[in-house]
């Protein structure tokens, strides 16, 4: 077996505020689903891609029960990593859109700037971009972390 590809489906709770939150980070939508699409459904989806991967916002699923929908994700057990080229960018977003930053970009002695958003279902997303001093400075990240 060959695995070739991996997506995360996201059971989201309101679907106008998950769409607006990733479209608003710049994740590219290339499918959408629902009673007002030209792909019917009974409820609303949108499947992203990231790189080769893909992440999908659904507010219904046939095989999950509706409640699932209306629950949180209380902890950061499973997070989302997402590659990114600089962390600058992704902060100036946040100010512009008033989307809240859980945990400011810090360098991790694995050479990488790291921040973490929270989407509104809970999500732990970490946005991972290569370390350089300039960018650090720039984005006055933190010291080195050893752990994230």
């Amino acid at each position: 077996m060959d695995i070739t590809g991996i997506g995360t489906h996201i059971k989201v709770k309101d679907f106008q505020k998950s769409k607006w939150f990733y479209k608003t980070l710049g994740f590219q939508e290339v499918f959408a689903y629902g009673p007002n699409e030209p792909v019917k459904e009974k409820y609303n989806g949108i499947v992203f891609a990231v790189g080769n991967a893909k992440i999908e916002i659904g507010e219904g699923h046939p095989a999950v029960k509706p409640e699932v929908h209306m629950e949180i994700v209380k902890s950061s057990k499973i997070s989302l990593m997402i590659n990114v080229d600089n962390i600058h960018d992704l902060l100036d977003i946040c100010q512009k859109n008033n989307i809240e930053i859980a945990v400011g970009p810090r360098h991790y002695y694995w050479n990488t700037l790291e921040a973490v958003l929270i989407d509104p279902d809970g999500v732990r997303l970490v946005f991972i971009a290569p370390y350089t001093p300039e960018e650090a400075n720039l984005v006055k990240a933190d010291e080195k972390f050893g752990t994230s």
